[in-house]
């Protein structure tokens, strides 16, 4: 199946969140040459910044070549901004909505052979350390075989952390990008037990990816 291409407003977008983030803050790459070009994928990174989704929507989409659609909360679609996020490949889910709900929408985008963005934590952290991630990211990576791309992001807490009004220009932000991997569960445990062991090796390789104080309990 050939690769589905970057849509033109997709390509605006991400134009759009790389001179606006990289206008406001020192943005750097490292990695990039590790992401897969064609067939499904999973791109998984932390979550500490409301920064983060334009970082990996606005670098990503141009160093892949393709649309890539990420999962957001349903509230943020609504007039024009809802209409802009559906046709940017940005797909809503309902807030305390049913994970079957969200499963069936990721695993679709993964049939089709696209990219899919996910942030394992769920929120944004409180405190720039990485949080302990929703079960449901692993359970669809170990089901569909699928390979994940780990994304690590640093210091975007400090240019816009949860609760700042207001970005602190100039700050330093690094994102770097790890080799594909496949995602397994261990046969000789249970299956809950498997799946938070894969859980946590996701994160895992996130973890490597970031600087050393935002690693928390994956260091």
């Amino acid at each position: 199946m050939k690769p589905k291409q970057a849509s033109l407003t997709a390509r605006i977008a991400a134009f759009i969140c790389r001179f606006l983030l990289g206008t406001s803050a020192r943005v750097r790459v490292q990695g990039f040459e590790n992401l897969r070009r064609d067939g499904p994928l999973i791109v998984v990174a932390n979550h500490i910044s409301n920064a983060d989704p334009p970082l990996v929507y606005g670098w990503l989409t141009p160093a892949l070549g393709r649309q890539m659609h990420i999962l957001a909360k349903e509230s943020l679609f609504v007039g024009p901004v809802g209409w802009f996020l559906r046709h940017n490949g940005i797909m809503p889910v309902r807030t305390g909505g049913s994970d079957i709900e969200a499963y069936r929408a990721a695993k679709a985008v993964l049939d089709r052979g696209e990219v899919l963005c996910i942030f394992p934590e769920g929120t944004r952290s409180l405190t720039g350390v990485m949080q302990e991630p929703k079960l449901g990211v692993a359970m669809l990576a170990t089901r569909s075989g699928v390979p994940v791309v780990a994304i690590g992001i640093s210091g975007s807490d400090t240019f816009l952390g949860r609760g700042m009004r207001m970005p602190r220009l100039g700050s330093r932000i690094t994102i770097r990008a790890g080799e594909p991997f496949t995602l397994q569960l261990d046969p000789t445990q249970p299956r809950r037990a498997a799946m938070s062991a894969a859980s946590d090796d996701l994160m895992g390789h996130i973890a490597e990816l970031v600087d050393e104080q935002h690693r928390g309990p994956f260091g």
